[in-house]
């Protein structure tokens, strides 16, 4: 049985069950407790970061080489273009959109005020064990903002830099949320801009649909990249192509 190690509310680990979904690959899930996973990623995969895919006797982690993974030993229901040139192009904007999933959650979480549904969000999977779960959660808010750098100019940077993702959604698809990025199929490279990018779209039966309490001045900024052609089309990505979650 193969065994997904993640975090519920991760975008990266969204990527990973995006991918295992889509090949119809059966697996389950172990939610490992933010902070103490530590202890279980580097065991398994000498890493800090989630996911991590178990498949058997293999161990693959991070999810742009997960994704790899699954393409040599599952071709079925491909998601890398046969021909080299739009092969070349996917692999380079998979590349591109893994990096910009840190500007997603470094300007999300510098725009939170109220914490309390985001600690629900990315809790309640686990059990209160003798409160140590609720506990946590200062610890844990205090954490995500120094591990990902949420300091005022570093978000308005993460701000740009979003931007300019959702400008190069724009002009790869001709401002029609019909089309893919790369060729005429859903690849490698639509799932991670939709995947990395979808805390901020909180597409219908994701994690982040459940976060609320945004001020008003980051909703209406929400509510016009929802608006644009890239945030149709991640929303479409969900809509048409998401196929199990």
């Amino acid at each position: 049985m193969r065994t997904l190690y993640q975090f519920p509310i991760s975008h990266y680990c969204e990527k990973t069950r995006w991918h295992l979904d889509h090949k119809g690959l059966a697996y389950q899930v172990d939610d490992l407790f933010p902070g103490l996973h530590r202890l279980q990623s580097r065991r398994l995969a000498g890493i800090d970061t989630l996911p991590i895919l178990r498949d058997g006797a293999e161990v693959v982690g991070d999810s742009s080489t997960i994704a790899l993974y699954l393409e040599q030993h599952y071709p079925n229901a491909p998601l890398l273009p046969a021909d080299a040139e739009q092969r070349t192009a996917v692999l380079e904007l998979e590349e591109h959109f893994d990096r910009m999933g840190v500007h997603v959650r470094r300007w999300l979480y510098g725009q939170i005020r109220d914490w309390r549904t985001v600690m629900l969000a990315m809790l309640k999977p686990y059990r209160p064990l003798f409160g140590l779960r609720d506990a946590m959660k200062p610890v844990l808010r205090n954490g995500v903002l120094r591990l990902y750098g949420v300091t005022p100019p570093r978000v308005e940077k993460s701000r740009l830099e979003l931007l300019e993702g959702l400008k190069l959604i724009e002009q790869l698809t001709d401002n029609d949320p019909a089309r893919y990025l790369v060729g005429e199929r859903l690849s490698l490279a639509d799932i991670a801009a939709a995947a990395l990018y979808a805390p901020i779209f909180t597409p219908a039966g994701t994690p982040w649909a459940e976060i609320s309490g945004h001020d008003g001045e980051t909703q209406g900024f929400l509510d016009e990249l929802h608006a644009r052609p890239a945030g149709q089309w991640i929303m479409r990505r969900y809509a048409e192509d998401r196929a199990r979650r």
